[in-house]
């Protein structure tokens, strides 16, 4: 009888150990599913607040739960974001394994130059994923990350995205500067071709397109000898680059808008499309008005943002009309003055086209005269 007492004892004490053990592992996990809904509830509101667009701004981070353990890890480009989030996991115990972007690792080469006519800009490191945006040759990027074949890129308009590395030259700050300093003289043509000699029997060193920078080294006759970004040498038509703009009125901006708008009719659409090659409605206006010197936003909704509103009644030519739905913007056109507007279509219509808001015009479009939400002028406020 002694020893079966012993035993149950014995057992019970064992039970009540495992009961004991079960209850703090319960407790446990209940606690780290609360810490857990409090950091996901915590990093919206910081990233709600600090990154309210995606689109120009890395915002890569997750939690990972491991062995009863909570890892907060990715990358951001935002310091505020990055620090504020730290704090928070500190204080819950997590792990915190987040990067603030550009990577250390990349050291003082955080720049690059796109030296090739247009590359496509994408939202993963995969030739089959979705293009989001194209750089085009001359202009600068920042890079933030490097793996593989690929740099993570942010524009300087501040639009991010991968590129793959053969198409950005890396460069320090000093050689960025003294790039942005030179770098004056910019394509006038859709599309035209950087020769190795002044003659166009010779070979080609680039294609190249509307709003391409160059470094213009001499002139040769008919010939400008030009440097691109990753110092190859080439020569090009004087009748294809100018001076980029600067010091525009009012009226030259909107001549120069227009006319270089008009010579885009046709150019089919492109999602993801930045550049004369091929578009999308705010890629067009973007490179329309970058003819002019006007750098605008790369989205319709971001578009949308600045500027001032203008009655439908007083367009005038170069202000930007807004299509959509309720408060939601989808869609982009240039006024012509009046009640014509140049745009480039999606499915409607599939190419860069004229049409108009006025029923009895032959060239009426009752899609986007329905949807039509608002319009504004970013011209004139350029030119204060």
């Amino acid at each position: 009888m002694q020893l079966a007492g012993t035993e149950l004892e014995g057992s019970y004490m064992r039970y009540s150990i495992i009961m004991i053990i079960s209850m703090l592992f319960v407790n446990n996990c209940a606690s780290i599913g609360k810490d857990k809904i409090d950091l996901e509830n915590r990093l919206k509101h910081l990233s709600d607040k600090y990154i309210p667009d995606n689109s120009l701004a890395v915002n890569d981070i997750s939690l990972k739960e491991e062995n009863g353990y909570l890892t907060v890890n990715g990358k951001t480009t935002s310091r505020e974001l990055h620090d504020r989030l730290s704090a928070f996991s500190d204080s819950l115990s997590f792990r915190y394994e987040v990067m603030l972007l550009p990577d250390p690792a990349l050291g003082d080469s955080v720049h690059g130059i796109i030296n090739v006519s247009v590359t496509p800009m994408r939202e993963r490191t995969s030739h089959t994923s979705q293009m989001i945006d194209q750089a085009i040759m001359g202009n600068s990027v920042k890079i933030h990350y490097e793996t593989g074949d690929w740099y993570l890129c942010q524009t300087h308009y501040d639009y991010v995205g991968w590129i793959t590395k053969s198409s950005v030259y890396k460069c320090q700050d000093t050689y960025k500067t003294y790039w942005e300093q030179n770098a004056n003289y910019r394509l006038k043509d859709l599309n035209t071709t950087i020769y190795s000699e002044p003659n166009r029997l010779s070979i080609p060193v680039s294609n190249a397109i509307l709003n391409n920078r160059l470094i213009i080294d001499e002139s040769v006759a008919q010939w400008h000898k030009v440097m691109l970004p990753d110092g190859r040498i080439g020569f090009i038509g004087k009748e294809n680059v100018e001076l980029i703009s600067k010091g525009l009125d009012t009226k030259e901006h909107e001549d120069l808008i227009i006319s270089n708008a008009l010579s885009m009719k046709g150019v089919p659409y492109l999602w993801g499309g930045n550049s004369s090659k091929g578009n999308d409605c705010s890629g067009f206006t973007q490179t329309v008005f970058k003819t002019a010197g006007i750098q605008l936003p790369r989205d319709a909704r971001q578009q949308a943002q600045i500027g001032k509103l203008v009655k439908i009644e007083n367009l005038e030519k170069g202000d930007l009309l807004f299509f959509g739905s309720g408060e939601r913007v989808t869609h982009v056109a240039i006024s012509m003055g009046g009640t014509d507007f140049i745009h480039q279509g999606s499915k409607l219509e599939g190419k860069v086209d004229i049409h108009s808001l006025d029923p009895e015009s032959p060239i009426y479009n009752s899609y986007r005269k329905k949807t039509l939400l608002f319009a504004k002028r970013i011209i004139a406020l350029s030119t204060d």
